[in-house]
């Protein structure tokens, strides 16, 4: 492919990258997407050489006032998105680039047009990527580096051609063609793909290596956060239900120690709800307190005093990837006791749940170190537990119409002889005698528990663990209900569960005075509604690929390249102590074996050393001898000192290249008239014009009169004598 029709395409297919990135980010509408392909693919097919639209550009031409009319209306059209489309100035902005970009493109006629293409295109790329954080923005973002480092080359290639031209302009179209390519060749090609996976392997470098700076003025928050019902100061009986066939993802929560967790299901709680009215639940107080900040970014959820004693609490570390939510709560598998992230300030209510002061405005990343108690022995088999007078009054309140409730939870445990008996009771009661659905839509009816207790006797999450944690304290047992999220969906190839909207879950926690709060689920378990297709496990590893490009890059933070610099501090410490050791295992066996030498060199007849030194000197002094004429012609042809230099070096330089491909090569001891001889004998047609070129290379390199004009245009015209003979005689 021709030079100048590669230049075009590139051009074009830079910007095409750019738009593309700015679609995928959901910023251009679709009013203005429409023209802007319909231009791009117009652009692309004129650069491809196609006659009759090559032919219509050609009758259109724009002049410096004709631009400077589409320039105010594309200011016209700015003022007006601002001011009444979008009026915003950021999609304002975007869309104005769009504009820009497909007037440039349909006036591209000078070198100077292109590069302000080259420009708008950089701002375009840029503004989509502070526009998304996604993982898409990979393969559009290497795209247009491949085609950036394409375009730039091509566009020096075509610069010097006329350049050449322009300089020597008696020099016919074979000479130009002689002393520089016009086409895309093997070489240029795989030439410029190395510089382009060059130019990714700098960027990550730069990426990984220069400090964080902070978002510009592009930067937007990533969408509108996602609905997240029940993790509010009131939740009604029903409303949870309302998002169980969402599949969309809530959080991704990996678990570093995957050997200490159970893989089927993974509580993680956000908030506890201790007063009930009969049809909705709500909190006792509302105050909150901030946490203690115990490192930097650490924060200490409960105090050393406040934990429970129970030796049998696991340890469970949790690396949670939020998306963005419309809740201030934070998610954790119960109970949080450290929390870490690149939070300002963390704050806890009465019951231990986790909230922020302000509502996120993107996703969130932290880490989270809980203590899962577990039922002390003594407390399974205590006939009566003695409850502190705190948790007696918070959390044994039922309302007054809970009689036939009271009733049933005492029938169903009378049985039981502890409160761990009658517990284990009253939720194998619920588990056996009800059947889960989501359409038992209770949210409106006054005494919806007594509906599924006694009438429906189907239900959904909240409806078990509200009659769960009513019939408990009929009987005078404490517990409190719990919302947050129930994963189950193990993803195997990055080792962490997808929770999505349609995990959202109600579950009860009962109190035990040793072992504190413990979790109970009266829930039957459910299978969802996941996809077991083929294409099943491709899913779970993009997303697996996608948490790894929000870790790797999106959150790349100034303490991950600290960490990165230490890392290879201690790698290179290591390495360095492991060669002073190989050294010192070898120096032994070495000094023995220099010692012996130095003992045979001393040993030997003073003539014999001097016949080798002799012997040494001989053979350096041929080598020098026989690399004498390459040395001057790699100093030749790389170490020009003048443009003329430069030019007859080329054209030397290729008429060498034509006489090898017609099988005659230039030894590496002859020298430049040696070898013009040599074609005289060799290719007798060949002789004067070989010889011609020599004279002037000899001229145009050794004198220290440079070579005129002239003289270098009728060099480039013998060399396209002999190209133009070699195609002959072939």
């Amino acid at each position: 492919m021709p030079f100048d029709q590669a230049f075009a395409l590139s051009s074009v297919l830079l910007a095409t990258m750019a738009f593309s990135g700015l679609v995928l980010a959901q910023s251009v509408p679709f009013w203005l997407a429409l023209p802007m392909v319909i231009i791009l693919m117009f652009s692309a097919l004129h650069a491809g050489g196609i006659l009759f639209i090559r032919r219509a550009i050609a009758r259109v031409t724009v002049s410096a006032t004709m631009w400077n009319i589409l320039l105010i209306g594309a200011f016209a059209l700015l003022l007006i998105d601002l001011i009444v489309v979008s009026r915003d100035l950021l999609p304002a902005g975007i869309h104005f680039l769009v504009v820009l970009l497909a007037v440039k493109l349909l006036t591209l006629q000078q070198r100077r047009d292109y590069r302000h293409l080259y420009a708008i295109s950089l701002m375009a790329i840029l503004a989509s990527a502070a526009l998304t954080s996604d993982a898409w923005y990979v393969p559009i973002f290497l795209l247009y580096l491949i085609a950036a480092v394409w375009t730039l080359l091509l566009y020096h290639m075509t610069q010097e051609t006329g350049e050449i031209s322009a300089v020597f302009p008696s020099v016919n179209t074979a000479a130009c063609h002689a002393t520089l390519p016009i086409r895309i060749t093997r070489h240029f090609f795989w030439l410029t793909n190395g510089t382009a996976v060059l130019a990714v392997a700098l960027t990550l470098a730069i990426f990984f290596l220069i400090p964080r700076m902070g978002a510009g003025v592009l930067q937007k928050s990533s969408g509108e956060a996602l609905r997240a019902t029940g993790f509010s100061d009131r939740v009604d009986l029903g409303t949870i239900g309302s998002v169980k066939q969402d599949p969309q993802i809530v959080m991704r929560v990996e678990l570093p120690d995957q050997a200490a967790v159970d893989k089927d299901r993974l509580y993680l709680r956000g908030l506890a709800y201790d007063q009930y009215n009969g049809q909705s639940w709500t909190h006792s107080g509302t105050r909150r307190r901030s946490l203690s900040l115990v490192a930097e970014g650490t924060f200490l959820v409960r105090p050393a005093g406040s934990r429970s004693s129970n030796s049998l609490s696991g340890s469970i570390r949790q690396d949670i990837m939020l998306e963005t939510l419309d809740t201030d709560v934070l998610f954790a598998a119960p109970f949080a006791e450290l929390v870490s992230g690149e939070f300002l300030e963390i704050q806890a209510d009465a019951m231990g749940g986790l909230r922020l002061p302000v509502f996120p405005a993107s996703r969130i990343r932290y880490s989270v170190i809980s203590q899962a108690p577990q039922l002390a022995a003594d407390e399974r088999i205590a006939s009566a537990l003695d409850y502190p007078d705190g948790i007696l009054a918070h959390y044994l309140q039922v309302p007054s119409a809970s009689q036939h409730v009271a009733d049933l939870a005492r029938r169903v445990s009378h049985e039981a002889t502890t409160p761990f008996e009658r517990t284990l009771a009253i939720q194998q009661h619920l588990l056996s005698n009800y059947s889960y659905s989501l359409e038992a839509d209770t949210a409106t009816l006054s005494h919806p528990l007594e509906e599924f207790l006694f009438t429906r006797k189907t239900g959904y999450c909240e409806h078990y663990a509200t009659a769960m944690v009513v019939m408990l304290r009929t009987v005078g047992i404490p517990a409190r209900l719990v919302t947050g999220f129930l994963a189950t969906e193990w993803n195997e190839y990055g080792g962490y569960f997808t929770v999505r909207q349609r995990d959202a879950h109600a579950w009860v926690e009962v109190y035990f005075p040793h072992s504190g709060w413990i979790t109970m689920d009266p829930t039957p378990t459910v299978s969802t509604a996941v996809s077991t297709s083929r294409w099943a496990p491709l899913a779970r590893f993009g997303e697996s690929v996608r948490l790894q490009w929000d870790r790797l890059f999106v959150r790349y933070s100034v303490k991950d390249q600290l960490a990165v610099v230490q890392g290879v501090r201690e790698g290179t410490d290591a390495l360095r102590e492991r060669v002073s050791r190989w050294v010192s295992l070898l120096s032994g066996p070495i000094g023995q074996t220099l010692s012996r030498l130095l003992h045979m060199v001393r040993t030997f007849h003073l003539g014999m050393l001097e016949l080798v030194t002799g012997v040494i000197v001989v053979g350096l002094a041929s080598f020098l001898l026989i690399i004498r004429d390459r040395i001057a012609l790699w100093a030749a042809t790389h170490l020009p000192t003048s443009h003329p230099q430069l030019v007859i070096v080329q054209l030397y330089t290729r008429m060498l290249r034509t006489m090898e491909r017609h099988g005659v090569s230039k030894p590496p001891a002859a020298t430049a008239s040696e070898f013009a001889r040599l074609v005289e004998q060799e290719w007798k047609a060949a002789g004067p014009i070989v010889a011609n070129i020599t004279a002037l290379y000899h001229q145009g390199r050794f004198s220290r009169i440079p070579l005129s004009p002239v003289e270098l245009s009728r060099a480039a015209e013998q060399v396209g004598q002999l190209q133009s003979l070699a195609h002959v005689v072939r």
